[in-house]
């Protein structure tokens, strides 16, 4: 475990698996719980002695980057009023400018972190003043896990239990690809990005979508992959 300063208002904590392991703390909890971060943050603060490194008169936001060894935390501290004084303003004008920098900021990291979950439709409109019509959410949801090597897929689909639609193993340039039908109405959104999280603990979120592993892949499992590859 170590960390790096960014700049004055954030830093980038990196932690192993091993360091999440000795917190209790999978990969997967970091997409379920805001608090979870905040409770590691904050231990991880007192093991580091970095109880000073922030002024604690803002509102601390939390970005994952996951990496092949662990991941890393990345804090930064939203300091309220102009010049990061720690005041609020008292003009209507100025307060709401204030508050527009911060929801584009909120904004930004959620899309940074979608992207590195390899999450397309994510739609950011926190501060948003247009009235949006809700979009219908997907019942069902594909998504593709990219595997180096045969042992980590075979760790993966052991350790995530899990009754999904529909799964089918592709190979393609050396890698293995699995892609799984998850059912949101059945089992909510929460829940199915839970799973896909824990998969990519053991592996990574590829881009390539079952039209082009079906193209350009070999089919190794049709269908029901992770259960035969359970018997192995």
């Amino acid at each position: 475990m170590k960390f790096e300063n960014i700049n004055e208002n954030t830093i980038k904590i990196s932690l192993t698996f091993e360091d999440l392991s000795d917190h209790d703390v999978k990969l997967s909890d970091f997409f379920q719980n805001q608090q979870v971060i905040e409770q590691l943050f904050y231990e991880l603060v007192e093991e580091l002695g970095l109880e000073n490194r922030f002024n604690q008169t803002g509102l601390l936001t939390f970005q994952v980057q996951p990496h092949p060894k662990g991941v890393h935390l990345i804090v930064s501290e939203e300091l309220l009023g102009e010049n990061g004084d720690g005041e609020i303003p008292d003009d209507p004008e100025e307060f709401e400018e204030m508050m527009n920098g911060f929801y584009n900021k909120l904004n930004e990291i959620g899309s940074n972190m979608a992207a590195e979950r390899g999450i397309k439709d994510h739609n950011p409109g926190l501060g948003s003043k247009e009235t949006k019509e809700p979009q219908k959410e997907a019942d069902y949801i594909f998504y593709t896990i990219k595997f180096d090597g045969p042992l980590n897929l075979l760790n993966a689909v052991k350790n995530v239990v899990f009754t999904e639609e529909l799964s089918e193993l592709f190979q393609l340039n050396g890698a293995f690809y699995l892609v799984v039908l998850d059912s949101v109405r059945a089992r909510g959104k929460m829940q199915v990005e839970s799973m896909r999280a824990r998969l990519m603990e053991f592996g990574q979120s590829s881009d390539y979508n079952r039209e082009y592993l079906q193209e350009y892949g070999d089919c190794l499992i049709v269908n029901h992959a992770m259960e035969k590859l359970r018997k192995i």
